[in-house]
């Protein structure tokens, strides 16, 4: 009989401990979500037991209420992200068994709860870039560090280094100074503020000053014409912008900078040219393309000279690049008359006949781009 009652009492107690031992629960080390800070990542998780697991994976979702900015909470419990905002952020998970089941034998459960997560400020470098990223070799650089949540921080290079020529501020966070040396350089910043850090990496690239060289600005209406844009210094792998209008048949490269053909028009185009490296780096130019008219001899008839009286008379070209150059072709007669002189560079004839004749001139005129003219002329001497 004594048998009987330890086998009975035995069978109540394992019908009431075996359904409390299975049953879905969050577990202990649950209820105490760490404390985070803003700016710096954080990672922790819910776990569950009982229910259909471990053999099967537990199921999270959060019911109401929201984490704190920044984070999110994955279906395998993980909270995970980085923080925004400071605050304690409460909200109702739920803890399920796998659902649907992969095991027949698992009868899906759910269980809730309500959690609490602290946000403190953080210690949190502002600044993730360089702006800008690149700087000029042997010209005046700063950029300015700062940090969130940080009382006195220090400041430091933690590994890599700073171009030669600039230095870190260690209490203000200041990197500047006068680099001297070209190059892509990369380094690790690191603030700390009692027992908190935070890091970020920077690449500053220094790179000689991005130039235009000045280019030839003048055409003639008719005359092939090229302009070729150089540039110089900055990252190469160069592209070019043009702002203004360009004379009718000329075309303009933006991979090149190339402008070029055949100008049909005489007039002044003032043309804004911009030349952009491979950093972003940029640099602007002020060009005023001339194009003058075609280069042509004006034809009229030269005043009658005397025998020992002085004469003066000119020869006129329109058009043209200055500076002109006059010649007398040769030829026969292709002579000026004896006493008389030309001015090559004004087409200025001057000087006291000594033998009249009637003189037949063939004369050129040549402009600054090579382009020439001729007319002929007669030049009448008398007694």
């Amino acid at each position: 009989m004594r048998l009987i009652k330890v086998f009975f009492v035995t069978a109540v107690l394992a019908l009431i401990i075996v359904p409390v031992a299975l049953a879905l629960r969050f577990t202990d080390e649950s209820y105490h979500p760490p404390v985070g800070y803003t700016g710096q990542a954080y990672h922790w998780s819910f776990t569950g037991a009982g229910g259909c697991g471990p053999a099967l994976p537990y199921q999270f979702k959060v019911l109401s209420g929201s984490l704190p900015p920044g984070l999110t909470l994955d279906t395998s419990g993980l909270v995970h992200g980085v923080p925004t905002q400071g605050g304690d952020y409460s909200f109702w998970v739920q803890l399920s068994d796998e659902n649907p089941p992969s095991a027949s034998w698992c009868v899906p459960k759910t269980a809730e709860r309500e959690f609490t997560i602290r946000i403190q400020q953080g210690l949190n470098i502002v600044q993730n870039a360089l702006s800008p990223k690149a700087t000029f070799l042997n010209q005046p650089y700063s950029f300015q560090l700062t940090a969130e949540g940080a009382s006195t921080p220090v400041w430091s290079v933690v590994s890599g280094a700073l171009p030669a020529g600039l230095t870190l501020n260690s209490s203000s966070g200041l990197i500047s100074g006068t680099p001297t040396a070209t190059g892509a350089f990369t380094f690790k910043v690191q603030v700390t503020d009692s027992s908190r850090t935070d890091s970020e990496t920077y690449t500053l690239t220094v790179v000689e000053p991005l130039k235009i060289a000045t280019p030839k600005t003048v055409a003639e209406a008719g005359l092939a014409f090229q302009l070729g844009l150089q540039a110089s210094g900055g990252s190469p792998g160069y592209t070019w912008s043009l702002e203004g209008n360009l004379p009718s048949g000329v075309t303009f490269d933006a991979l090149t900078g190339e402008i070029r053909g055949t100008p049909s028009t005489a007039g002044s185009y003032p043309l804004k040219l911009t030349v952009k490296d491979q950093l972003g780096l940029s640099e602007t130019t002020d060009v005023n393309l001339l194009v003058a008219a075609h280069l042509a001899i004006t034809k009229r008839p030269l005043a009658i000279a005397k025998v020992g009286s002085r004469y003066s008379g000119r020869f006129v070209a329109r058009g043209g690049v200055l500076p002109r150059k006059w010649n007398l072709l040769g030829g026969r007669p292709g002579s000026l008359p004896p006493g008389i002189k030309l001015n090559r560079r004004t087409g200025q004839l001057s000087g006291t006949p000594t033998k009249p004749g009637v003189y037949r001139l063939r004369m050129q005129v040549v402009d600054k781009l090579g382009v020439k003219s001729a007319a002929g002329f007669v030049l009448k001497v008398v007694a």
